[in-house]
């Protein structure tokens, strides 16, 4: 009873927070603007208290229910409520106009309880710094900057290369690291270098306040990126890179330990005012746990955008990871191993037959239609259909079946509202339709229901 007063409580304390900020500040016609895939993570305003000092903040609460998460209802840590509240806050220090310091605080506190009230947690209580870099602009009077330090790499397409701590969620995206860029010319091409140093243990370079000895990965991990963009006009790109990722020291039975050597290429056009398409794809080569690898993944996607009023947008994709029994033909997500296109299948459903996030072995042709039915309001629908590549080693066990090779359906609605340029909030609705992949143990509709507020100071 306890439990559902104070969810009850968080409720309505949140709708109250929203109409107070939403009165108080009217918002004008472009404010506040989300982004295509959830709240943005953008920082809206900073402050400047002083001339070489930029500070902001930001929080974002979620309430989160799921059943049978990994398709087995009757198994209570299968159907669980529970709450997520991170707040961050950030600063920029400008030593030069080519010189900065970059650091940001982060704590994501959860609390979480199983069906029927049987256990309650509330875990995660520590703060760390995710960003904690040096960024230099103009070396030796070059279009050369570099960023060194903890910092979050956006490159490309984030197919490959987007989270370097994928054990905490969503709480953090960092990577230790050193990155160069050189730019090419006035369009935009840029060669990109990058040297990353990550550990399992949170605590390796940069101490969290109040250290829950909580790992950010199973595995130490090191690697070099080599990223070349070249835009040949403003609606063309091509990128081409190259990706060494080394897994050692493993800290947990499902740690990995190999060298993966993958090399990949990515076209993104449009053409006509309405239609755009990108292919990527990536062959893949090394040892990984003492087997031979060899795999290929590639992500596409053809996109029509009407413009009108509502601007309506569809979306037809298709994405594959190879997969077979031998392990050593399984594709590995690098790091990029997160909730790309699903809170419930990315993390659960995918971990039946292998370990969080991998998300491997696949094929995955997805629709989607996005809309703004008002304004400062989007709406999102997906439907993906889910194979195996090949039934697995672990056939027959875990409640997979013995030759299916249909994972099953996806569905996904989001719907994003800003309230104001500051205050913005969020429902997420998924459900996975189990598929002959898995057997009668475990063949139970998964439901994830999320509801999130940001606020941007």
């Amino acid at each position: 009873m306890k439990n559902k007063k104070l969810q009850i409580g968080l409720l309505m304390l949140m709708a109250s927070i929203q109409a107070v900020v939403s009165a108080a500040e009217p918002a004008e016609a472009n404010e506040g603007a989300v982004t295509f895939s959830g709240i943005s993570e953008k920082k809206f305003d900073f402050h400047n208290p002083l001339p070489w000092l930029e500070i902001g903040a930001d929080a974002r609460l979620r309430i989160i229910r799921e059943e049978a998460r990994k398709l087995d209802k009757n198994n209570n840590s299968d159907n669980r409520l529970w709450q997520r509240y991170r707040g961050r806050v950030w600063s920029l220090m400008k030593f030069s106009d080519d010189l900065n310091f970059n650091m940001r605080l982060v704590t994501e506190p959860r609390y979480e309880s199983l069906r029927d009230d049987l256990e309650h947690r509330f875990y995660r209580q520590e703060a760390l710094f995710d960003w904690f870099n040096i960024e230099m602009k103009n070396i030796l009077g070059l279009p050369l900057k570099a960023k060194i330090g903890r910092q979050e790499l956006l490159i490309g397409s984030s197919w490959l290369i987007l989270d370097g701590t994928p054990l905490d969620g969503s709480r953090t995206f960092y990577f230790d690291a050193a990155r160069f860029t050189y730019d090419l010319d006035e369009l935009g091409s840029t060669l990109d270098l990058v040297w990353i140093d990550n550990h399992a243990n949170g605590s390796k370079w940069l101490k969290p306040i109040n250290d829950q000895d909580l790992d950010i990965a199973e595995q130490d991990e090191r690697g070099l990126i080599v990223y070349l963009s070249d835009k040949l006009n403003k609606k063309t790109q091509i990128d081409c890179y190259f990706i060494y990722k080394n897994d050692y020291d493993r800290n947990r039975s499902s740690g990995t330990e190999g060298n993966i050597y993958t090399f990949g290429s990515m076209f993104k056009s449009s053409f006509g005012d309405n239609w755009g398409y990108q292919i990527e794809i990536a062959p893949q080569f090394g040892h990984k746990n003492g087997k031979e690898l060899s795999a290929f993944g590639s992500n596409n996607k053809f996109t029509y955008r009407s413009h009108d009023e509502k601007d309506n947008t569809f979306l037809i994709g298709y994405e594959y990871l190879s997969g077979n029994k031998d392990p050593g033909k399984h594709f590995d997500r690098v790091w990029a191993r997160e909730s790309r296109y699903s809170d419930l299948y990315n993390g659960c459903i995918d971990s039946i037959d292998g370990r969080d996030l991998d998300g491997t072995n696949l094929h995955r042709p997805n629709f989607g239609w996005y809309f703004k039915p008002i304004d400062k309001m989007q709406f999102l629908a997906e439907y993906s259909l889910m194979f195996a590549d090949k039934n697995t080693i672990a056939a027959g066990t875990n409640g997979m079946s013995e030759h299916g090779k249909f994972r099953g359906q996806l569905i996904k609605l989001k719907l994003n509202y800003a309230f104001t340029r500051h205050v913005q909030n969020a429902f997420t609705t998924e459900l996975f339709f189990p598929g002959n992949f898995y057997n009668d143990d475990r063949n139970d509709v998964a439901m994830f229901f999320q509801y999130e507020v940001a606020f941007f100071w």
